[in-house]
């Protein structure tokens, strides 16, 4: 982690978050800077070890360059060329540990904080910054509790949870009628997450609302489950027709694997974010990975001025696809360059 600490008069406001976002993201922003400085720290509190460390590594990769290439446009222009340095702490997929290192975070300076790629590490991480009035985004955590609770520091730019579990159920009951069949017996196994939890709540509510009957709801610890047989088998035996849920990527691959091996082929299948999402998933499974569906909110062929360098960039950089995860993360460090390119003049 890099030992950059700001001046203590460094402040933002919520005014210019929210002006910020606009232009980077569509929907916030950062404060303002009282004064010029040669170096404005961003400090990522993910997880880096633990369950969900692929995601808080990707998160980390993606952050450093995202900082590295507003840095080779010329940095922060009206803060006199100011460069965006980014830092990370390690939460170890713990909220209690996620807590003490925005903390951390605070104590050294950070002008903003990006943090935690795990909702329940979030809704309790983004109290502090809240209190000590330090904008906290968070980049990939779709539980709408994080910013319904009015609080003027923490934002997100991505949809909510019941944004993607509407559309990935709309889109199995649109191809379903097509087919002229009569799938229409859900099923939805989600990890025990904050996430998880909230996902499975939400794919219950869509699920009413378009008229499917939900036939299993079922919840797995991460920790402890290696096997996911015995929720196969239950799925194929009542006849389930669309299985969905929320699983970090490698829940994901063994649930594929496990319906490949006890030849259950439901006539839809995919996820809500996690593992259906990601390039692992797709490359680990191969084939098997086919016809399974995922939600999101970007695409690297979007016709949008300058993604398709920056998405060669990436590929070039880190060897993969750019998709939602290292996007979102990206677009976070784009609204805290945009909001402190407008916070000029401001003042604290």
């Amino acid at each position: 982690m890099s030992n950059v600490t700001l001046p203590k008069a460094t402040k933002i406001r919520r005014r210019e978050v929210l002006l910020g976002g606009a232009a980077a993201a569509a929907s916030l922003g950062m404060p303002s800077i009282v004064r010029a400085t040669e170096e404005i720290l961003v400090v990522c509190v993910i997880p880096l070890t633990g369950p969900s460390a692929q995601f808080g590594q990707m998160s980390w990769n993606s952050a450093q360059l995202a900082a590295e290439l507003m840095n080779a446009a010329g940095g922060v222009k009206s803060m006199g060329g100011a460069k965006i340095t980014v830092a990370v702490l390690d939460t170890e997929t713990k909220p209690e540990i996620a807590v003490t290192q925005v903390e951390a975070a605070i104590q050294r300076g950070a002008a903003a904080i990006i943090g935690c790629n795990q909702s329940a590490a979030t809704i309790v991480a983004s109290q502090v910054a809240e209190r000590n009035e330090v904008p906290f985004l968070t980049a990939y955590d779709i539980d709408p509790t994080i910013t319904a609770r009015g609080f003027k520091y923490v934002f997100r730019i991505t949809p909510l949870s019941g944004n993607y579990s509407t559309d990935l159920l709309t889109t199995a009951k649109e191809l379903l009628d097509k087919k002229g069949g009569t799938a229409k017996r859900l099923g939805i196994l989600s990890e025990n997450s904050v996430t998880g939890q909230g996902v499975n709540k939400a794919l219950t509510a869509a699920a009413q609302k378009l008229g499917l009957e939900i036939v299993h709801t079922e919840i797995y610890d991460v920790g402890s489950t290696q096997n996911f047989a015995s929720f196969i088998t239950k799925m194929k035996s009542d006849h389930v027709d669309i299985l969905v849920g929320h699983n970090r990527v490698s829940d994901g691959i063994q649930i594929n694997r496990a319906a490949k091996e006890l030849g259950y082929n439901p006539s839809f299948m995919g996820g809500v974010l996690g593992a259906t999402n990601t390039r692992d998933y797709i490359e680990t499974l191969g084939k098997d990975a086919e016809n399974i569906f995922g939600t999101d909110s970007f695409s690297s062929s979007l016709n949008v001025p300058g993604l398709a360098a920056v998405v060669e960039r990436v590929r070039d950089k880190s060897n993969r696809i750019m998709d939602v995860g290292v996007a979102a993360v990206m677009a976070d460090i784009a609204v805290i360059w945009d909001a402190l390119e407008r916070s000029k003049s401001a003042k604290g």
